[in-house]
């Protein structure tokens, strides 16, 4: 699977002479943590929900020994998204991997990656579209059954299973697949089908040479 069939398409931005409370107001309203920062649909940098709290961590400090003493109230109005979003943000294409956009945000820590194309913005992708897809494929939500398959990475393996889930009458939702750690030549493949009983098909799977880790009715 690749990232543009997960990413968010309809897209939420600000430019860099926006308010902070133009972006605040935008994420409260819409529900997100994260907003592209566009010029001309060209990607500029990312501003965050974490970029705007750290906008106010100051916020109640004396300002510079002011002759006054007056406290420091920080205008949000005022305030641009330019001084405070980050530049040069990480992004990938809609053709990256969903595995290795996963890894990019696992590994840097961070909540979302822009989706460029021809230096153009085409979308986001987020951690929690990221969950939804995990939720979707282990079938937590929906009444659902799975087979865990080990076998070879060569395409005749996975087609052989497949032959044998078909010829049952059962319907497979969705596969997915993780690195066998016991050995780099094989992987497992998490078989999502509507809700059956699985034990037959188990059964014949195995008599087929492959092993099966794990079913779930």
């Amino acid at each position: 699977m690749i990232v543009g069939e997960v990413m968010s398409k309809k897209l939420h931005t600000v430019t860099k002479s926006d308010s902070l409370k133009k972006a605040q107001d935008l994420m409260v309203t819409h529900a997100i943590r994260h907003l592209p920062v566009i010029e001309d649909r060209e990607l500029l940098g990312i501003i965050t929900e974490s970029d705007i709290r750290g906008a106010f961590i100051d916020q109640g400090r004396t300002s510079g020994k002011a002759k006054s003493g007056n406290i420091e109230i920080r205008n949000p109005s005022k305030m641009k998204v330019n001084d405070y979003m980050t530049r040069n943000p990480l992004v990938v294409v809609p053709e990256t991997h969903i595995e290795d956009a996963a890894l990019m945000i696992y590994k840097n820590k961070i909540g979302a990656l822009p989706v460029i194309k021809r230096n153009k913005l085409v979308g986001i992708i987020t951690i929690m579209d990221m969950l939804g897809l995990f939720v979707d494929l282990m079938g937590i939500i929906h009444s659902s059954s799975r087979i865990d398959v080990v076998m070879g990475k060569h395409p005749k393996n996975f087609e052989k299973v497949s032959s044998i889930i078909n010829k049952e009458g059962l319907n497979i939702i969705s596969v997915g697949m993780a690195p066998y750690l016991k050995d780099t030549l094989k992987q497992i493949y998490f078989f999502r089908l509507d809700l059956c009983e699985t034990k037959k098909v188990v059964e014949k799977i195995e008599k087929a040479g492959f092993q099966v880790i794990s079913s779930m009715d």
